[in-house]
């Protein structure tokens, strides 16, 4: 007989209990637990997911959390859980007290006891998410989209927008971050190799022939070997190409917090070829989802263009939509016409304005939309799984065109040596 996982309340108890039931269906267990005077919340099938399921999720996010901060994960889950609960009847303040309960964020538990406090006095939602102190937790986006739902009582309806925004973010997130892990790891591996060839082969080299016999021919030598015995005598300087790394990243992520250099640096990582698309493509994407979004939530085009903006992640997106802003509020421009006038840098492509005017035309906005976010979302992803399958040649041919000539060396070396002892001999 099917199972069923169950929220529902008592008359002697009202908070939310959970349990698990079996019944021929769904239907037949709802009368059943409604014949004993409960109220049923929410029934699920054992099959799927349930909601104490959901909530221990948390726990699955728990070697992404950083120490002071939330991920998009864990804000789409949360948005889920709410929703799910909200829409069952349950009240805000249990909703939040169940998810304090359950995350394993101690930064996050410690906004969501501020959101608590907030609750208990009567604050709405948006009061709480917007206290000073929780700002950090929960971005504009996410409060803005719930202080409208909240006002225009579709809060279940915001929370499952929001969800979905944030469930695309994280997955475009981590599949870039999965796309870097293997060049990231082979470099890895191509630095200690070379790190291992710089202390063994000249090692092996000088106990097999002598050092005295390689000093006379140094100048012979293949090029690799002469640079691996200047490594080995110069160890210090095998600190230099993780050091050089380690400087890099730390440096970018410095600069990364100048808007100027933010906007160079986009401007950079545009010219490479496929990535800088790639990069595009998917600030389009998040720039229309994010904007299709706002717009069923009923947030007006200007509130929504500056979340727009702040949530983009992109610093040549975020200078042209201040720009588009600037002129829908002071020349009365639409969006579409308002993103004709971007003609320095081509940031929106021809087939997302005409989609965009079409849609304030027929006041069909989200319906237009939606379509071309999916085909720039799936030709993004074709580009991510192309670069993909060109890193694996390419980094086979960087190896090989290291690791092969040290080994020719090697060979060329012990020939020259054996030759050099053969003509002392005949000599």
């Amino acid at each position: 007989m099917p199972s069923f996982n169950v929220l529902y309340r008592t008359r002697e108890n009202p908070a939310v209990l959970r349990g698990a039931f079996e019944s021929a269906t769904e239907a037949l267990l709802r009368t059943e637990l409604q014949a004993r005077g409960w109220n049923v919340l929410l029934v699920q099938a054992s099959t799927e997911k349930t909601w104490k399921e959901r909530l221990a999720a948390f726990n699955k996010l728990r070697v992404r959390i950083p120490r002071f901060g939330v991920t998009t994960a864990e804000l789409a889950l949360m948005c889920e859980i709410f929703r799910a609960l909200y829409s069952s009847g349950v009240q805000m303040l249990q909703i939040v007290q169940m998810t304090l309960e359950e995350t394993p964020n101690p930064w996050l538990k410690k906004k969501l006891l501020i959101v608590l406090e907030h609750l208990r006095v009567g604050d709405s939602l948006y009061a709480s998410m917007s206290d000073p102190r929780c700002r950090r937790a929960f971005p504009p986006l996410m409060r803005e989209t719930i202080h409208t739902g909240e006002e225009n009582g579709r809060l279940d309806q915001a929370l499952s927008r929001l969800s979905n925004t944030f469930k695309r973010i994280a997955d475009t997130k981590r599949e870039t971050t999965s796309a870097l892990m293997y060049p990231a790891f082979t470099l890895v591996v191509f630095v200690g190799v070379c790190t291992v060839l710089a202390v063994m082969i000249p090692e092996a080299l000088i106990k097999f022939i002598g050092e005295d016999q390689i000093a006379k021919f140094t100048t012979q030598l293949p090029f690799a070997i002469r640079t691996l015995f200047y490594l080995h005598d110069n160890k210090h300087m095998l600190i230099l190409p993780p050091a050089v790394i380690v400087g890099v990243v730390f440096l970018c992520s410095v600069l990364m917090k100048f808007r100027s250099t933010r906007y160079a640096l986009t401007v950079m990582t545009r010219k490479i070829p496929l990535a800088g698309v790639l990069i595009k493509h998917f600030s389009i994407v998040r720039f229309l989802e994010v904007l299709t979004s706002n717009h069923d939530s009923g947030i007006a085009i200007g509130d929504s263009l500056l979340l727009v903006r702040n949530s983009v992640g992109d610093a040549i997106f975020e200078a042209s939509i201040e720009r588009v802003h600037d002129n829908i509020l002071k020349n009365g421009y639409g969006i579409s016409e308002a993103m004709s006038e971007e003609k320095e840098i081509p940031v929106y492509p021809g087939l997302v304005r005409q989609m965009i005017r079409a849609g304030e035309e027929s006041g069909r906005f989200s319906e237009m939309l939606r379509p071309i976010m999916e085909y720039y979302d799936e030709q993004a992803r074709a580009l991510l799984k192309r670069m993909l399958d060109l890193l694996t040649p390419i980094m086979i041919v960087v190896l090989g065109s290291i690791v092969g000539p040290i080994i020719l060396g090697v060979y060329k070396t012990i020939a020259l040596m054996n030759d050099a002892m053969i003509g002392n001999l005949g000599g």
